[in-house]
């Protein structure tokens, strides 16, 4: 019997297809949903840096999705996902102040609006996250990997609208998230918690060990074709 080593690097690469692979599918399904702005590139923060977004014609109510990974702890008190030029009072937190470790939005001047939810935590791992904004009502619902998670009634904000940035107040500013933030789509509108749901699913990427698993499958099947 000849013992076969499969290096790790192979194994992440396997890995990091399937992610890629993942990713793919929530593009394509994302292309044809109506969204009003979106980034299909990962943009990667250090605590300092920004990157330049243009969040879309928004007003009224709207829906943010992101896929989103950091490092909560190691960010500080508090981090950005994202402002606008427009309205920089009002931003959306992948790390709420004052060193909750939660996600939020903060009117500034007005309310840090904490989710407390179990589920509302900062992710470190990449997550999908949806900020669903009803104007008329000033609700603020949270979406975690598409399941309704959390939500804060009666909050003065205005969405982000028009060119804006991610990661940071500004640049070099104290107030960065340290992390990933793989993908940004905005709708002018409040999504139903199925298409919520369906662009989760379409993303959905896989539970560790059946990354790894699928990984060794791949290569065996590589290895049984030489």
């Amino acid at each position: 019997m000849i013992k076969t080593t499969i290096p790790i690097g192979i194994l992440l690469l396997a890995a990091s297809s399937l992610h890629g692979a993942s990713l793919a599918a929530y593009d394509a399904a994302i292309a044809g949903s109506g969204f009003t702005a979106r980034s299909t590139t990962a943009a990667t923060f250090d605590g300092t840096n920004i990157e330049a977004f243009d969040f879309g014609a928004i007003a009224g109510d709207a829906t943010f999705e992101f896929i989103i990974s950091g490092d909560p702890d190691g960010g500080g008190r508090n981090g950005y996902i994202g402002r606008a030029d427009a309205n920089p009072a009002n931003s959306l937190r992948y790390e709420q102040w004052d060193n909750t470790g939660q996600l939020g939005f903060t009117r500034g001047g007005v309310a840090d609006n904490t989710f407390t939810a179990l589920d509302a935590t900062s992710p470190s791992a990449d997550t999908h996250v949806t900020y669903r904004w009803t104007q008329a009502i000033g609700t603020m619902d949270l979406f975690i990997n598409g399941a309704a998670t959390d939500s804060i009634a009666g909050a003065t904000f205005d969405m982000p609208t028009g060119p804006g940035h991610l990661g940071n107040v500004s640049a070099g500013g104290n107030e960065g998230m340290i992390g990933t933030i793989s993908r940004v789509t905005t709708f002018n509108s409040a999504l139903p918690d199925s298409e919520i749901a369906a662009h989760s699913g379409a993303w959905s990427v896989p539970e560790p060990s059946s990354v790894l698993l699928s990984s060794i499958a791949f290569l065996a099947l590589l290895r049984r074709r030489r």
